[in-house]
């Protein structure tokens, strides 16, 4: 079989999939359309007869284009309606009767799952010694330790972080970071004094220093001296009740930020395309028991419990973030890094790995993502509506699961922040109507506002319900140069309120009507 290379050409086996999918969707309801010297319908519901979820238009039955066959049509009533709604989003399938031995609805969800071997350490991490000599003082980025605003928490933040830094800087503080975990960085305001205190690495270590973040941007690693840093910010990709945390002690502030989702990824020359719970069971809860190609654990990369991206996956299949088979590869830039160079097509099949979608989405030409089948779901589906789109219409809507806000948390008096460099964080980065700026940063950093949200959730992979934001932006979302760079049918440009001429959308938001 000859190398597919998708930096340069369109996986063509894909496309031809999606072409097919489009054309099942469109024919099915083809025989509606043949007799045009009738009136067929007055409703949207006089075609119902018709299946595939046909549109009345001009009297005519025409295909809506929305699927699955067995799809939940109209507003969802249950949790778990959001997951089978009507969608024009990319359906595909993964047989777990055939891939699995899983036949007539059979489930491993609730099977013993396989302890792993003991855990090796973080492979690529970088390590005190391997530094060399220390790296200049973190105190002197910006005039002082009162100048520069310490945070620390999941190696997912970082990029997001670059984003933030000129509107930081901004503030007169220049943010400082230190990479830990998302657990370690909500205990770094929960627990005890000494977690809330950044210290540089030991030599020989595993450990990593510290960085600050120029006003364009720009990481510089740093030096937090001897007596090391106190933290002014805890980042976290999970809730802090999910790291064991208790929270009612108080004297915390938790600041929701965007929403980011994590994802099963494989080597671009994977011929794998989805994935269903059961089958990750098999593979992160079982060693890859029955389940083919995925069935050597050292080709599993994975992070540890501490992280997010594990903990909320564990959640989505059933398993707990401490069980899982695998090596914990130290960060998800490090996950990239390995996952990227398997040119082998036939190791690339057997190779899986877990990763934040944002890393994801900026080597999408040398990973692919593969869609996800929760249980009593009728398909697969991405993050996004097709494997070509940034548009994350699929977390926006319910249709794919594996998704939680980013957290922030500082110590508070009286609601407000302690720390000066906190509440300059906060005033920044949580704000009930999010300023151009910080959106486009969120936007250009692959995660979505909650003003571009249609659903919520309260606790860590949770149900589900119905969110209209107070202050939409989805409009603005679609537009923006990095998902699809054009506002979708239905987002009428406007300049004011009275530009918005539909009364339901009569709120103009970033150039855009919306409802509100």
């Amino acid at each position: 079989m000859p190398t597919r290379t998708r930096r340069t050409f369109p996986n063509a086996r894909r496309a031809a999939r999606t072409t097919v999918l489009s054309l099942s969707v469109v024919c099915a309801a083809c025989s509606v359309l043949l007799d045009r010297g009738s009136t067929q319908c007055q409703s949207d519901a006089d075609c119902a007869q018709f299946g595939a979820h046909p549109f009345c238009r001009g009297g005519v039955c025409a295909p809506s284009g929305l699927g699955p066959q067995n799809c939940t049509f109209g507003a969802p009533r249950e949790p778990g309606d959001f997951l089978n709604g009507c969608s024009t989003a990319e359906c595909l399938s993964f047989d777990n009767c055939q891939r699995l031995g899983l036949c007539d609805d059979a489930s491993n969800l609730t099977s013993p799952l396989v302890p792993p071997p003991a855990a090796s350490a973080p492979a690529g991490a970088v390590s005190a010694s391997d530094a060399g000599s220390s790296p200049p003082s973190c105190a002197n980025a910006n005039g002082g330790r009162d100048k520069i605003m310490v945070l620390t928490g999941s190696s997912n933040f970082p990029p997001l972080l670059s984003k933030l830094a000129p509107l930081l800087v901004g503030t007169g503080f220049v943010p400082v970071f230190q990479v830990t975990s998302s657990c370690a960085g909500v205990k770094s305001m929960y627990a005890s004094s000494t977690a809330g205190t950044l210290v540089d690495p030991a030599p020989g270590s595993n450990g990593r220093y510290a960085a600050y973040f120029q006003a364009d941007g720009t990481q510089v690693p740093c030096s937090l001296g001897p007596q090391g840093a106190v933290v002014d910010v805890g980042e976290s990709d999970i809730f802090a009740s999910t790291c064991g945390v208790d929270t009612s002690a108080g004297g915390v502030g938790e600041y929701l930020g965007p929403i980011q989702s994590m994802a099963f990824v494989v080597p671009g020359q994977s011929h794998q395309t989805a994935i269903t719970a059961e089958a990750a069971r098999a593979v992160f809860g079982m060693g890859g028991t029955n389940a083919s190609p995925w069935t050597d654990p050292s080709l599993y990369f994975v992070r540890n419990a501490n992280t997010g991206t594990q903990q909320m996956i564990g959640r989505a299949i059933d398993v707990p973030a401490n069980a899982f088979w695998g090596t914990d590869r130290g960060t998800a830039a490090n996950v990239d890094a390995l996952l990227r160079v398997i040119a082998d097509p036939a190791l690339a099949d057997r190779s899986i790995g877990i990763i934040s979608t944002d890393f994801y989405d900026a080597d999408r030409d040398n990973l692919r993502a593969l869609a996800f089948k929760a249980p009593g779901q009728s398909c697969a589906y991405l993050p996004d509506s097709t494997e070509f789109k940034k548009d994350k219409q699929n977390v926006r809507d319910g249709h794919y699961p594996v998704w939680g806000p980013i957290h922030f948390f500082a110590a508070v008096a009286d609601g407000v922040p302690v720390s000066p460099a906190a509440q300059a964080f906060v005033s920044v980065v949580s704000v009930p109507n999010v300023p151009r700026a910080l959106l486009d940063a969120f936007i250009a950093s692959s995660l979505v506002p909650t003003c571009a949200m249609g659903v919520k959730r309260d606790a860590e992979l949770g149900p589900l319900s119905a969110f209209q934001p107070p202050f939409e932006c989805g409009c603005y979302f679609e537009a923006s140069p990095s998902v699809n760079g054009a506002a979708p049918a239905g987002c009428a440009p406007c300049n004011t309120a009275n530009d918005c001429g539909d009364p339901a959308r009569p709120a103009c938001n970033l150039g855009y009507c919306e409802v509100q």
